[in-house]
């Protein structure tokens, strides 16, 4: 059976109570302020009045098990969006260093690694990501979702990376004294994931199951290196709720945005060392969504009226 909603697979409505081989009811029920409605399969044997009774007795129960489940929240989801590296601002509190020099620099250092290690062009940043930054307000505003940004430049430090991992700090800071890396930490770092994590611990206490979309952009690229796609959603395969989120989702740009192409763990992995990585074993065990959204500056960085549309018709996905 098809999932009619993304809300019905992320509840668990997608598996009936029992099966058996026979004649199929199909039992809906709605309630005042949820945005779902779920669809129960109850199979019988044979249509007899016990029968009847038994499956209206296991609809009843099943029934007020979710109505329990939904009157606790204030929402039945809740969407929260991060852009981590679409900020250029340098804190006054840190060492003098010219933004033009920073980006200058970044960008002839991030080109050389990548002639070396042969890194796929979106994990190249040559400066702020103003792409990313757009989609994500504007995303936020037609959403309505709170929109957490880093307006620090993500050249001074990578606040998606671990503190373990060798990308933390790019080419221009990588040189640093310990104190002043120390300070990067202090000052960008852990603020701005402490302000992420109290926003979706308040949004999780409210809300039965939270997505939280974190965008990037990538460049096109050249030749055999070249991202065959117009959008990429990164997220663990080994979440189920991530899969079938992301699946529904699939489906439903293709009936909203037919000429969008949309790949899955594209051009990275979902599970590689992220924000969203992070977040989850934070809130393991909690109904946390983490998805990053990749968008190709192909199509995304032009100023032209068929990239704001595409970008509406991804909210309107979003809310079928």
């Amino acid at each position: 059976r098809r999932h009619n909603t993304k809300l019905e697979k992320l509840a668990g409505l997608h598996e009936p109570p029992f099966h058996s081989s026979g004649f199929a009811c199909i039992w809906s029920c709605r309630w005042t302020g949820c945005f779902a409605s779920s669809e129960r399969l109850i199979e019988c044997d044979a249509i007899t009045p016990t029968n009847v009774y038994c499956c209206l007795i296991e609809f009843i129960q099943l029934w007020l098990v979710e109505r329990t489940a939904c009157a606790t929240k204030d929402h039945w989801m809740s969407v929260l969006i991060s852009c981590e590296v679409g900020g250029n601002l340098v804190p006054p509190q840190l060492p003098a260093l010219s933004r033009v020099t920073a980006a200058t620099k970044s960008a002839q250092r991030s080109k050389r690694a990548t002639r070396k290690t042969k890194r796929s062009p979106a994990e190249t940043t040559d400066g702020p990501d103003v792409t990313a930054l757009y989609v994500a307000r504007r995303m936020s505003e037609n959403l309505r979702a709170p929109l957490i940004a880093n307006d620090n430049a993500s050249q001074l430090i990578d606040v998606r990376r671990s503190l373990r991992n060798r990308q933390l700090f790019s080419g221009v800071t990588r040189d640093w004294p310990v104190t002043d890396r120390q300070r990067l930490i202090e000052t960008i770092y852990l603020p701005y994931r402490a302000r992420l994590r109290t926003q979706l611990s308040r949004m999780l206490s409210r809300s039965t199951y939270v997505i939280h979309l974190s965008l990037q952009s990538f460049p096109l690229g050249e030749g055999k290196r070249r991202c065959r796609a117009d959008m990429g959603l990164l997220y663990d395969p080994a979440e189920q709720d991530e899969v079938d989120f992301c699946l529904d989702w699939i489906d439903e740009l293709y009936e909203e945005l037919e000429m969008l192409r949309v790949r899955r763990n594209y051009p990275q992995r979902g599970t590689r060392d992220s924000i969203t990585k992070a977040m989850r074993g934070e809130f393991k065990g909690e109904n946390y969504l983490g998805i990053e959204m990749m968008i190709n500056q192909a199509w995304a960085a032009r100023e032209i009226a068929v990239r704001d549309q595409v970008i509406d018709g991804i909210c309107w996905s979003l809310q079928t």
